[in-house]
């Protein structure tokens, strides 16, 4: 059975960063609710592996979202398989370097804001007229706690974070009565690759103290938990809820002079 034999009435989304983490977690989720999805990523094997348990929902995509022919073609990729595209969520994202701003290299900052920042600008910039296409949609951008908060020696990722909040509202604002909705998640600390250098050398104790000053739950989130919300602004797409930040922190911004 190919992607096009699959119930056309069932949504079709696109998700980017798929090959691991949050949006790995996400495209599953997705899939067992009935969606289609488009995976895109660099990392061909990692798709490749997470495509081949999911069935013929599930389509592999290798793309750069930062570049915009990519980007472009990630979006009429899942209109050509689906027949029409329901959402998008631009997860893909990179820390960067830890650096001072005085010894922070500027190729970096511009590699960070690549994927980041222009990576979200050009899935939503291509997306919105397929949504449109389809009667209207939802878009879900990948956020951070860090777009509501400074952080010591993460000028490049911390800035982009607050980049993608701006335009999350932005966009918000110029699609509100297309049938669009447009949102931003706000995960703290997730179980992930990307945040394991954070705890590299550390004895379980000082693991657990350091989680303790972050978060009240004394815990890192798992990606299943963010994917549950990514999953039900996608799809169940609450459509008075638009240009918000959502943040799945475990209390963490809840608590003062935390960062």
């Amino acid at each position: 059975m190919s992607a096009t034999e699959v119930e056309r009435d069932s949504p079709s989304v696109v998700v980017t960063g798929a090959a691991g983490g949050i949006g790995a977690a996400t495209v599953g989720a997705l899939a067992k609710r009935g969606a289609r999805v488009l995976a895109v990523d660099l990392d061909a094997d990692g798709l490749a592996e997470l495509c081949a348990g999911l069935g013929p929902s599930v389509v592999a995509h290798r793309a750069d979202v930062g570049d915009e022919a990519d980007a472009e073609a990630m979006i009429a990729t899942a209109v050509a398989e689906f027949g029409r595209l329901d959402g998008l969520f631009n997860n893909a994202g990179i820390v960067g370097v830890r650096a001072p701003v005085v010894d922070y290299p500027a190729e970096d900052l511009d590699r960070v804001y690549r994927t980041n920042v222009r990576g979200v600008f050009l899935g939503m910039k291509y997306a919105i007229p397929a949504l449109v296409a389809a009667g209207g949609g939802s878009i879900v951008n990948a956020a951070s706690t860090g777009a509501m908060v400074g952080a010591s020696n993460m000028a490049g990722y911390i800035s982009s974070k607050h980049a993608v909040l701006g335009l999350t509202r932005t966009v918000a604002l110029e699609v509100a009565r297309l049938g669009i909705t447009v949102n931003a998640m706000a995960p703290g600390t997730v179980d992930t690759p990307m945040v394991q250098p954070f705890f590299a050398g550390l004895s379980p104790e000082e693991a657990r103290q350091r989680l303790l000053g972050v978060t009240r739950t004394g815990r890192i989130a798992q990606p299943a938990e963010i994917a549950a919300v990514a999953t039900w602004l996608l799809l169940d797409r609450p459509t008075y809820l638009t240009g918000a930040l959502i943040p799945i922190d475990g209390a963490q911004t809840a608590q003062a002079g935390t960062a």
